[in-house]
């Protein structure tokens, strides 16, 4: 990532189609190892730009874009984007290259969800969808926007971690409570180094939370499955808590093997802030289908906050927060329980608010 990137131009192509189709993008996703038996993650490839694409059942539908400028066979970049489609279980992929590919290849990679592209046929293609989708009209929209908030996260180490659960692991994630639980634990290990008065601190903090939405959108439509209104505080609270570990026998397997007090006691399992997690969980259940919207507005803060305010940007924001009338329940409800469970500092929330202010 960084500003010398022979492929930012297609990248950032695919970023404003991604806003274009209301897909939510993630840039540089790093494809880890499937195994885990080393001290460190093994890094396999990367995702060029990876878009989300929330679905009425609660689901997420995940497209690839795979950008090389570069010289090279475009059905042989087809299979290999098919092979990375069936790695990561992703729906579609684009490839984004600098040679026109013949028709015969073309319709050839479509048969296993590839689309071929160049530049101008992809730009004809997102034309289809919004004639005016290569105009920078909103703070997710430049790529040298993302940039800066990578340098932010670069100059800040001790977020490194953070970084990964949230812009790696997060959109790939078919498990989304146990990554939720290592962005919580995440966060956590770096709680005092945040400062809620650096604007580049609240502005890796908005990412976060953005990361955090698009896990719950997942995990919101889980719950809502299986809440019901009958249901007592104490039935809907031992059904999140399975949920939240993974199954009954994860919990009680993991509650096994937790700390034993002198007097023999064993000190029970919870998330940190268990209490607002529930509470949290109680409300999303009313509309859980905002919470993909409402990650696409922490996002936009965030890179408003670190970059910069822009009329035109904050004019696009205003239209998406006035759109989702959940949005600051939604996106204030998680801020005070990762405060509360993080230990993070309280000034968070009074900047989190005022980051919905717009002038």
């Amino acid at each position: 990532m960084g500003k010398f990137d022979k492929d930012r131009n297609l990248k950032e192509l695919a970023i404003r189609y991604c806003i274009a189709r209301g897909l939510f993008p993630f840039l540089e996703v790093f494809v880890q190892s499937s195994s885990d038996l080393s001290d460190a993650p093994e890094l396999l490839t990367d995702i060029d730009v990876l878009g989300l694409e929330f679905q009425v059942d609660g689901g997420v539908r995940r497209t690839i874009f795979d950008c090389k400028s570069g010289k090279m066979s475009p059905i042989s970049r087809a299979f290999w984007a098919g092979g990375l489609l069936q790695y990561t279980s992703c729906d579609e992929a684009y490839v984004l290259i600098k040679n026109k590919a013949v028709n015969n290849h073309r319709l050839s990679a479509l048969s296993i969800n590839v689309d071929l592209h160049d530049e101008q046929s992809f730009i004809s293609l997102a034309e289809t969808f919004d004639i005016g989708f290569n105009r920078d009209l909103s703070y997710q929209s430049s790529i040298d926007r993302w940039n800066a908030i990578f340098d932010i996260y670069s100059a800040n180490r001790w977020s490194e971690a953070v970084y990964g659960a949230a812009r790696q692991l997060s959109p790939l994630s078919r498990a989304p409570w146990v990554t939720f639980r290592k962005l919580v634990a995440e966060l956590r290990g770096v709680r005092g180094n945040i400062d809620p008065a650096r604007d580049a601190h609240l502005a890796m903090y908005l990412d976060v939370l953005s990361s955090a939405l698009i896990l719950w959108s997942a995990m919101g439509r889980d719950v809502r499955r299986f809440y019901h209104p009958d249901m007592t505080k104490a039935e809907f609270e031992k059904a999140l808590r399975y949920y939240i570990w993974g199954g009954k026998e994860a919990y009680s397997i993991r509650q096994e093997l937790t700390f034993r007090a002198e007097d023999g006691t064993q000190k029970p399992l919870e998330m940190y802030a268990w209490d607002g997690l529930v509470k949290f969980a109680g409300i999303v259940i009313a509309a859980p289908q905002e919470l993909f919207g409402c990650a696409s507005i922490s996002r936009n803060m965030s890179i408003r906050t670190g970059c910069g305010a822009n009329a035109l940007h904050d004019a696009n924001l205003s239209a998406q927060i006035g759109a989702n009338k959940r949005s600051r329940q939604f996106i204030m409800a998680l801020s005070d329980y990762m405060i509360s469970a993080c230990g993070l500092p309280r000034d968070l929330t009074t900047r989190v608010q005022a980051s919905f202010v717009l002038s």
